[in-house]
C-alpha cells in the first residue's frame, strides 16, 4: 500500500511538472504562427489510451450462481450455511452484485425482485412487505441470524453484502421474530473485508433532487486472519414523491478474525435519518367504503400527507457473533447484539369520506426510545453412524425489548375541552393544508415506559444425511416462551409453545432435488394499527401459524428454478364496521403455487424473476361474516422479470429491464373496493470502463418508465399511490 501511494504522488508530480512545462510551449506556439516548417520522416507512435478503456471482466465467483446476481448459499439458523440445492425450503439469496447494479437503497428495492413479496413500503418513513401474504416489517429483520439489533425503522443496506428471502415461517431456523411475521425470513448479510484491498467511491443523483455519496473501503491483514471493511453514507435531497425530502448520515464497521478453530465477527453502525412531509396511505371510512367500489382517479403527483410533518430517528447497533472448533466434529457458538433507537414523529391521517373526495385530516405525534438486548449460544456435533451422518444443534436464543413511548393523538383536550388539532375537512383532488405549528401548538416530548416484551427459547434438531448424499432428513423443534408486559394497561401476558418441523430434500441427481416439509411459526399476536379504530394500538394473544409445503429444484447448470406449492394458516383479525373495534377472529388461509428462476442462459444475458399464484381467502369468521373473502391486500398472480443483456458491440455496455405485475387485489375486509391490475417497467444501462488504471461503473436508471399512475392495495382499509417516473444516475469507481 505504501509503495502504491508513493507510485501515485509520483506519477501526479510527473503530470504537473509536464503540464507546467507544456503551458509556456503552447503560448509561444500560439503566438508565433509563422515559424518555419520542416519534413520529417514518418513517426510511428505507439502509446495506450488513458481513459475509456473497458475494464476486464470480473472472474466468476463460485459462491454465486450463474449470472452473480444470487448466491449459492444461505445461513438458515440451526441448520447452518447450505446450497440452496440442499434446503428443503424455497430461499432465494440475492447478491451485493444485484443491489448495486440496481442501485438498490432499501431492504425492499432488492426483496420485490421475488414475486412473492409484496411491496407494503409507505414512502421513506416505513419499511414494510408480504412474504406468501403475511405481512413484515422492518423489524422483523436478521442481522446475521440474529433477531432483535437490526435498525428498527431505517430500511437502508449500505452496510449489506446480500439478503436472504426464506419463504414460510420459520420457528426452528430462527425463532420468533420480534414483531411476529410468519410469511418468511429477511436476513442481511453484513459485507466483510476481500482479499483484495477495497476503496469504492459512489456518487449518484436523482428522484426529484437527491444526492447521495458512499464510501466502502475494505482491508486485510498480512495473513489474511483480521479484516476490516467500512461504510460511510450520506444523502440529502426531494424523494420520488411530490414534497418529500429526506437526509440520512450513517457509518457502519464490520471486523472479522479467522483462526485455524475460531471465527469472529463484530459489526456496528449508527444512523442519524430524517424525513420531511412524507407522503402517505389514502384510508376509506365507512361510509366511503359502502358508496365506492375503487379508488378514486386522482394525479399522479396528489399528495397526502401534510407539510411540516416529519419523522427523525437515530439507531445505533452492534453484533458480536463467534464460533470455535473443540474438534472437527464439535463446534460451540454464540452471539451478542444490542440496539437503541431514539424516534420522534409527527404524521398525519388522511381519510376519504364521501365519493366526490371530501376527506378529514388528522395528526398524530410520536416520540419513543426503543432497546433490545439479544443473544444465542448453541453446540453443533457430527455423529457418523452406520448409513446415516448426523448433524446435531441444540441452541438457546433470548431477547429482551423496551420501548419507552408517549403518543399524542390530537385533537388535544384540557378538562374536556378541544385547546387544538381538531380534525379538519378538506378534499382529496385539492387538499387545503393548516400550518402546523399554530393549528397544532408546541409537541411534548417525553419518554414514559410503555412496554417490555421478553421471547426465550431453545432450539434442538438433527439433520440425518444418507452416506450417499441423497437423503436429507430434518427432525427438530423450538420451545419459545413470550412474555409481554403493558405498563399503562398494568397487564402482563405469557405464554410458552412448542413448535414442531420436519423437512426431508430427495437429491434425484447433480441437477433435481425434490423436498417438503412442515413447519410452525409463533406469533406474539396481531397489533391493531388502524389508527383510526376504537382499540389502536391493542395487542392481540400470540398465535400459531402452520405451513405444510412441497417443491422441486432444477440446477441446469446455466439457470436455475424452483417450483414450489404451500399451505399456510393463521389467526385472522376482524373488523367489526359498527363499533370500529378490531379482534381475534377467524382464520387466514394462504394456499400458493410460486415458480422463481434465475442464472445466465446465454453468456452476456441474466435473468431473474418468477410468477405467484395466491388464494388468500378469510375462513371461520363469525357467524360466516367474510368466509370466503379474499385477504385484503394480496393479488391473486404476482410477476416478475428482470433481464440484463450485455451489448456484445460495446465492451463494457449493459442495457437492464424489469417487469412488475400485479393483479388487481382488495382493501377491506367486505371486499367492496378494488384496486385495478398494474404493470410497470423500469429501465436501465450501465457501463464499465477504466479511466487510467481506475475501474469506474456509470449507472442510468429510469423508474415506472411509462410513468404509469396506480395504486398499491394495503390493508385495513387504505391504498397507496405510487410515485411517478423517476431516475438514478450514479458513478462508482474502485480504487
Amino acid at each position: 500500500m505504501k509503495y502504491e501511494s508513493k507510485k501515485l504522488k509520483s506519477s501526479i508530480r510527473v503530470a504537473l511538472a509536464a503540464a507546467v512545462t507544456a503551458l509556456p510551449m503552447t503560448a509561444f506556439a500560439a503566438e508565433d504562427t509563422a515559424m518555419d516548417s520542416y519534413d520529417l520522416d514518418t513517426v510511428e507512435i505507439v502509446g495506450q489510451r488513458p481513459v475509456s478503456q473497458p475494464v476486464e471482466e470480473p472472474v466468476e465467483n463460485p459462491a454465486v450462481y450463474a449470472g452473480g446476481q444470487i448466491a449459492r448459499e444461505s445461513s438458515l439458523g440451526v441448520l447452518g450455511k447450505r446450497d440452496f440445492m440442499d434446503v428443503p425450503f424455497n430461499v432465494t439469496s440475492f447478491s451485493n452484485q444485484l443491489i448495486e447494479n440496481q442501485q438498490a437503497s432499501s431492504v425492499v428495492d432488492v426483496i420485490v425482485n421475488d414475486p412473492s413479496v409484496s411491496n407494503l413500503t409507505l414512502s421513506s418513513v416505513s419499511q414494510a412487505w408480504m412474504i406468501r401474504g403475511f405481512k413484515a416489517q422492518q423489524q422483523d429483520t436478521q442481522i446475521n441470524g440474529l433477531y432483535g439489533v437490526a435498525p428498527r425503522f431505517y430500511g437502508g443496506i449500505e452496510y449489506v453484502d446480500h439478503v436472504e428471502v426464506l419463504k414460510g415461517p420459520g420457528a426452528l431456523l430462527g425463532g420468533m421474530a420480534p414483531n411476529g411475521s410468519v410469511g418468511g425470513t429477511i436476513n442481511f448479510i453484513t459485507k466483510r473485508a476481500e482479499k483484495e484491498p477495497k476503496t469504492s467511491v459512489t456518487m449518484s443523483y436523482g428522484a426529484k433532487s437527491q444526492f447521495t455519496q458512499h464510501i466502502d473501503i475494505g482491508r486485510r491483514s498480512d495473513d489474511g486472519k483480521l479484516g476490516v471493511r467500512v461504510n460511510l453514507y450520506n444523502n440529502k435531497g426531494g424523494t420520488a414523491y411530490q414534497q418529500e425530502r429526506v437526509n440520512t448520515h450513517a457509518g457502519y464497521i464490520g471486523l472479522d478474525y479467522t483462526t485455524d478453530r475460531s471465527r469472529t465477527t463484530f459489526d456496528a453502525g449508527i444512523i442519524s435519518n430524517r424525513v420531511d412531509n412524507a407522503q402517505y396511505r389514502l384510508r376509506f371510512t365507512d361510509d366511503a367504503i359502502k358508496k365506492l367500489t375503487s379508488p378514486p382517479h386522482v394525479d399522479i403527483n396528489s399528495k397526502f400527507g401534510a407539510p411540516g410533518t416529519f419523522r427523525q430517528i437515530t439507531e445505533k447497533f452492534g453484533v458480536l457473533r463467534s464460533e470455535y472448533d473443540l474438534d472437527k466434529n464439535l463446534m460451540v457458538y454464540g452471539a451478542l447484539g444490542m440496539r437503541i433507537t431514539h424516534q420522534d414523529t409527527l404524521n398525519n391521517f388522511f381519510e376519504m369520506q364521501k365519493p366526490d373526495g371530501t376527506s378529514k385530516v388528522t395528526y398524530r405525534y410520536n416520540n419513543q426510545i426503543n432497546k433490545a438486548y439479544s443473544g444465542e449460544i448453541g453446540f453443533k456435533g457430527k455423529v457418523d453412524t452406520k448409513g446415516v451422518d448426523h448433524e446435531l444443534n441444540v441452541s438457546a436464543n433470548y431477547m429482551h425489548y423496551k420501548r419507552y413511548m408517549n403518543q399524542n393523538q390530537f385533537p388535544k383536550k384540557i378538562a374536556g375541552k378541544t385547546v387544538n388539532g381538531k380534525p379538519y375537512t378538506t378534499s382529496i383532488y385539492t387538499p387545503e393544508w393548516k400550518d402546523v405549528s399554530s393549528y397544532l401548538g408546541p409537541l411534548v416530548k417525553r419518554t414514559p415506559l410503555n412496554d417490555t416484551k421478553t421471547l426465550r427459547s431453545i432450539a434442538v434438531s438433527d439433520i440425518m444425511t444418507t452416506n450417499d448424499g441423497r437423503w436429507t432428513f430434518v427432525l427438530g423443534g423450538r420451545y419459545q416462551q413470550i412474555v409481554v408486559n403493558d405498563i399503562k394497561k398494568n397487564t402482563t401476558y405469557e405464554k410458552a409453545k412448542f413448535s414442531p418441523a420436519y423437512a426431508l430434500i430427495h437429491k434425484m441427481n447433480d441437477k433435481v432435488s425434490l423436498y417438503a416439509n412442515y413447519i410452525q411459526g409463533l406469533n406474539q399476536g396481531d397489533e391493531v394499527t388502524d389508527d383510526q379504530a376504537a382499540n389502536y394500538g391493542e395487542q392481540f394473544p400470540p398465535y400459531v401459524a402452520k405451513q405444510y409445503e412441497f417443491g422441486a429444484k432444477f440446477d441446469l447448470g446455466k439457470v436455475a428454478t424452483t417450483i414450489s406449492a404451500f399451505s399456510i394458516t393463521n389467526p385472522g383479525k376482524i373488523q367489526d364496521t359498527r363499533n370500529h373495534i378490531y379482534s381475534p377472529g377467524g382464520e387466514v388461509r394462504n394456499r400458493g403455487l410460486e415458480w422463481n428462476f434465475f442464472g445466465e442462459p446465454k453468456k452476456g444475458t441474466r435473468l431473474t424473476g418468477g410468477m405467484m399464484w395466491m388464494d388468500a381467502r378469510h375462513e371461520k369468521t363469525l357467524n360466516g361474516r367474510y368466509d370466503g373473502n379474499r385477504k385484503e391486500g394480496i393479488p391473486n398472480f404476482a410477476a416478475v422479470l428482470g433481464v440484463e443483456q450485455d451489448i456484445h458491440g460495446v465492451d463494457g455496455l449493459t442495457l437492464t429491464a424489469r417487469m412488475t405485475y400485479n393483479s388487481s387485489a382488495f382493501v377491506n375486509q367486505e371486499n367492496t373496493i378494488r384496486v385495478s391490475p398494474w404493470t410497470r417497467w423500469d429501465l436501465g444501462a450501465r457501463y464499465r470502463f477504466n479511466v487510467s488504471d481506475t475501474p469506474v461503473t456509470v449507472r442510468a436508471d429510469v423508474y415506472n418508465l411509462f410513468n404509469r399512475n396506480y395504486w398499491r392495495a394495503l390493508d385495513e382499509n387504505a391504498a397507496f399511490l405510487e410515485a411517478g417516473r423517476t431516475f438514478m444516475l450514479s458513478v462508482t469507481a474502485d480504487f
